[in-house]
């Protein structure tokens, strides 16, 4: 629930009105600031009355119900008031309080359209610092619709017109709207802004433009020498005057523990190659890298003898281990001697020891991942094709609980290990049915004989799917047959085969994947180097190799990850956040099959709160 505001606007009803004077106040100006007047009673004295006296009473009503939160009731009486039949201040005042309470009811899409009624257009008419409350409204509003690049520009508008004292946090909320607004609405934006939302637009990109984190930095003060008297480089936001102090104290010795023997060795391999391929990057344009220390985790039984001898060696932080059962371990212990940054997940509820973070390539990201994009293009009932493996098992209770908390419905769950099964049991999911438009004539001279096609079930609006390609070339063919051919399927990467000579995926066109950005749009600006140097990260060995390239890039900016939560990094491997616990989250892109090919989709996933 969204923190309610006191209106700072007059009550709507003369305390005498109430007492029963004959004097009845017929505009705002009219009206006392305050009234402990019961908002029953101000109801009960609009049914005694008609019109434009009616409806006055009844929006001080509003106002009242709302200064009392009560935002449930505003809404009520508001739905009494037919506000095109009031006056434009009133009809100010009615959109400001309808807006005002949807706003605090978590309902932000109702508050928008409210505020974009016709009499919030003509602000001329009310004082300035009554102005400012309403576009200040409004970008609080479009933030919590989602529309942050708005709302950022909505409060760089009126910067200089408020109070020096309401300045500083309104450069925070400029750069916590921009660090979430998608990064090609950020440069579409950039080609034709000008004055200080061009300085702002630029600063942004920055951050996502570079990775590494003294990149970043040196960009940024290259910015601020550009755009000196820029209000972000008068007195830059918090995030970024933390994120220069997280510069200067970041780490000079780092260990990076992984199994370099073993069945894992492929892997630690790669996930060396990418994280060395971007501290390469960065020393190759002129800025110091912390020195890299290599360890060979299967070396020590007991990793606190790792610890005790990477202390000996000076190092400050850990980047390992990878496998998941050391990690576990970590996971349980008391405090760890050194931060550490884990490359897999411990499989444990536990709250882990601080200085513990963790960030893999979990299967549960990529179902969190599909629920988010399928609430976003409109779906709210769907059902789930998984197998029995633990890989699609946790992918399918990820995106349960992801779509639940989202408020969508399960309609629907079938498990699809035997290929001669899945079938049947598509067809019992969609519940096909013979339908027949009502009255309708069956008429022997038709070429159907007057029958509308078979529908399937109504209540369905999209799959997730959860399995390997063999399972997966089934489902359209299936879907086709059972005439759901446009029911839409969102996958995990599982669902096809990715080969570094491009060979076609048969049987699965228009399915749509979660991909890696590394392997989807392949845009990185490590990913042409490191591709030259390691061919095969240009296929499902590019998962590791991005996975290591993001690990050098968010190690440093964990702490700022962790005391601003709302802190987003555009990585190979997804869009990165960190979670309450230590964990780092990944929102994928999607992208569609296309002749068998996946191909980058258009629009920008939404991001894990």
């Amino acid at each position: 629930m969204l923190r309610m505001n006191r209106l700072p606007l007059a009550g709507l009803l003369l305390a005498s009105l109430i007492a029963g004077c004959s004097s009845t106040p017929r505009q705002l100006s009219e009206l006392p600031a305050t009234t402990d007047t019961p908002v029953e009673d101000i109801l009960r004295q609009a049914e005694r009355r008609s019109g434009a006296e009616a409806h006055l009473l009844r929006l001080h009503a509003a106002q009242t119900a709302f200064n009392r939160n009560q935002p449930d009731q505003v809404r009520s009486i508001l739905a009494m008031i037919p506000q095109s039949d009031l006056p434009l201040d009133q009809q100010q005042r009615f959109s400001e309080l309808q807006a005002r309470s949807e706003l605090a009811l978590d309902q932000p899409a109702a508050a928008l359209r409210a505020l974009r009624h016709p009499s919030l257009q003509q602000l001329d008419s009310l004082t300035p610092d009554a102005q400012l409350e309403i576009q200040l409204l409004r970008a609080e509003t479009m933030a919590a619709a989602g529309e942050y690049l708005s709302a950022a520009q909505e409060r760089i508008f009126i910067h200089n017109l408020l109070p020096a004292n309401a300045q500083q946090d309104n450069l925070a909320q400029i750069w916590n709207n921009l660090n979430q607004a998608p990064t090609d609405q950020l440069r579409e934006a950039a080609t034709a802004a000008t004055g200080d939302l061009a300085g702002w637009l630029e600063l942004a990109l920055i951050v996502r433009d570079h990775g590494n984190l003294d990149l970043q930095v040196h960009a940024m003060q290259q910015w601020q020498d550009r755009h000196a008297t820029h209000p972000a480089a008068v007195t830059p936001p918090e995030g970024i005057s933390r994120l220069l102090e997280l510069h200067a104290e970041r780490p000079q010795h780092i260990a990076l523990l992984l199994p370099f023997e073993g069945g894992l060795a492929a892997a630690a391999e790669a996930l060396r190659d990418g994280f060395l391929s971007a501290q390469y990057h960065a020393h190759s344009e002129g800025l110091a890298q912390p020195r890299i220390s290599l360890y060979d985790s299967g070396a020590y039984p007991n990793l606190l003898q790792f610890y005790q001898q990477a202390q000996a060696d000076g190092v400050q932080w850990v980047v390992g281990p990878l496998d998941r059962q050391q990690v576990a371990s970590l996971a349980a212990l008391p405090a760890l001697p050194l931060p550490t940054l884990a490359l897999n997940y411990a499989d444990t509820t536990a709250t882990p020891p601080p200085g513990l973070f963790q960030f893999g390539l979990a299967p549960e990201d990529e179902a969190r991942s599909a629920a988010l994009q399928a609430w976003q293009d409109g779906h709210r009932q769907m059902a789930i094709l998984a197998n029995h493996d633990d890989w699609s098992q946790r992918s399918a209770r990820a995106f349960v609980d992801q779509w639940q908390e989202l408020g969508g419905q399960l309609v629907g769950h079938e498990l699809i290990d035997e290929p001669a099964r899945i079938s049947g049991q598509i067809a019992g999911l969609l519940q096909v049915r013979e339908s027949q438009q009502p009255n309708q004539e069956v008429t022997s001279g038709s070429e159907d004989g007057g029958a509308a096609q078979p529908t399937p079930r109504p209540d369905l609006d999209a799959l997730f799917l959860a399995a390997a390609p063999l399972q997966a070339r089934q489902i359209k063919p299936t879907l086709v047959f059972q005439y759901a051919g446009d029911l839409p399927v969102y996958a995990a990467s599982r669902a096809y085969r990715l080969s570094l000579n491009g060979e076609p995926n048969p049987d699965i066109d228009g399915i749509m994947i979660a991909e890696i950005p590394w392997l989807l749009t392949r845009s990185d600006p490590l990913y042409q180097t490191v591709v030259d140097s390691w061919p095969t990260a240009a296929g499902p060995m590019g998962r590791l190799y991005a996975m290591g390239v993001d690990a050098q890039r968010i190690f440093s900016r964990l702490l700022l990850m962790q005391e601003q939560p709302e802190t987003r990094i555009d990585g190979a491997t997804g869009t990165l956040s960190l979670n309450s616990n230590g964990r780092i989250l990944r929102v994928l892109p999607w992208g569609e099959m296309v002749d068998g090919q996946l191909r980058p989709m258009l629009e920008p996933p939404l991001l894990l709160q």
